[in-house]
């Protein structure tokens, strides 16, 4: 098991943020995310909606959807999971994340049977920096 090639890669800006519960377990948010950036050197626009988890333990989970559009007009469907430490105050967290992409277009349909894993950075001012290899 080793990381392949660089996939895809993309920068962004959370739009918003919605608290969907609070209690002893943590509280869970909903965030979402708009993002360009390439994928195997095509240009693509993405749209993210993912909750996030923050547990007592300083610990962080965090799942969603994405819908990614290429500059080639090409739509490729996203699930991701990930998972990250709690920052110090105006810190950036760093989740280490496993997306599974799937795409009707036989242009992208290899992705369709394989995982991404990457580094997704969420700086303190909303900012993020995407980078996803392929898992072989």
């Amino acid at each position: 098991m080793a990381l392949g090639e660089l996939v895809y890669e993309e920068t962004g800006k959370l739009t918003g943020v919605r608290v969907l519960s609070s209690d002893v377990s943590g509280t869970k948010l909903e965030l979402d995310l708009q993002t360009a950036g390439q994928i195997r050197g095509v240009a693509h626009s993405c749209l993210w909606t993912y909750t996030q988890l923050r547990r007592s333990d300083g610990s962080i989970y965090g799942e969603g959807r994405g819908v990614m559009t290429t500059g080639e007009g090409d739509v490729i469907h996203l699930i991701g999971h990930g998972s990250a430490a709690t920052p110090p105050p105006g810190g950036t967290t760093s989740f280490r994340v496993m997306i599974h992409p799937h795409s009707t277009v036989a242009k992208y349909a290899d992705l369709n049977t394989i995982g991404l894993v990457g580094n997704y950075d969420v700086d303190a001012e909303g900012n993020t920096d995407f980078k996803c290899f392929e898992w072989t």
